[in-house]
């Protein structure tokens, strides 16, 4: 009876999480950002959040995102939702359940990130883990920007957005990171075709380059080329905030230079 008794409170903890969208404020504008639970995706949920926006905060796993939670408990306009990238079905369902929501930017953070390793080295490479990587760094930014299409459409700004590595293809210039690089290479072309096939619809396609953003406590004079997450992440907000229709199929680092 005990056992039942915390599944149902923490059921109910949950529904209330995601009930927060049902408070979000008509007048303010929306962003919905993926990998929110921590590191850039958190502090972007943070300063949108702080700005007064309605955010929709998404992660694999709402139940363990201590901190957006915490964060989410203290600002009604905080919906903290769940998105797999593996899980299609789950990203349409999700979808759906915010169908008349306009959302004004969208912003795909979350990616597998991993290296180096030796599954990741040309002539030792792990196929299995190919495949998870194209899936989880291509296919599901891709799949994300296909669902909510409507919903920013529906948005003032019309922006959907997507994080890559902050070099393309020429990236991380040291062996075991093969698979890593290459993902996001491909989501950099993905990022190109939306750009052209949603054009008239008025939607503006922007791949962000964070720079090193040093996320884990470390400070950035402890190394060359570092940026602080919250610099990084203010930055690209003023990006998107001041992004345009001839900009749309553009890269752009975090402060503001144009990656031709």
């Amino acid at each position: 009876m005990i056992r039942i008794i915390k599944v149902l409170l923490f059921a109910s903890l949950f529904v209330a999480q995601a009930g927060f969208a049902a408070e979000f404020r008509s007048e303010a504008p929306t962003v919905l950002i993926t990998g929110a639970n921590r590191g850039i995706g958190f502090e972007f949920v943070r300063q949108y959040a702080a700005a007064g926006w309605n955010v929709i905060a998404t992660c694999r796993s709402p139940d363990q995102a201590d901190e957006l939670n915490a964060l989410a408990a203290g600002n009604k306009q905080i919906a903290v939702e769940r998105i797999d990238l593996l899980d299609h079905e789950g990203i349409d369902a999700l979808a759906a359940s915010y169908a008349d929501q306009p959302i004004d930017i969208l912003i795909n953070n979350a990616g597998l990130m991993r290296g180096p390793d030796r599954g990741q080295m040309v002539g030792t490479i792990d196929y299995s883990e190919f495949d998870r990587f194209f899936r989880t760094n291509v296919a599901g930014p891709l799949k994300v920007s296909e669902a909510f299409y409507m919903n920013v459409k529906l948005g003032d700004k019309k922006i959907m957005s997507a994080l890559t590595t902050g070099t393309g293809k020429h990236g991380i210039p040291v062996p075991g990171f093969s698979l890593y690089k290459t993902s996001k290479a491909a989501l950099d072309a993905m990022q190109m075709e939306m750009a052209i096939r949603w054009k008239r619809q008025g939607i503006k396609v922007l791949t962000l380059m964070p720079g090193r953003v040093l996320t884990h406590g470390e400070a950035p004079e402890e190394a060359s080329n570092a940026v602080a997450v919250e610099d990084s992440v203010a930055g690209m907000i003023a990006i998107l905030d001041s992004a345009t229709m001839e900009q749309s199929g553009s890269a752009v680092r975090w402060n503001g230079e144009l990656v031709e």
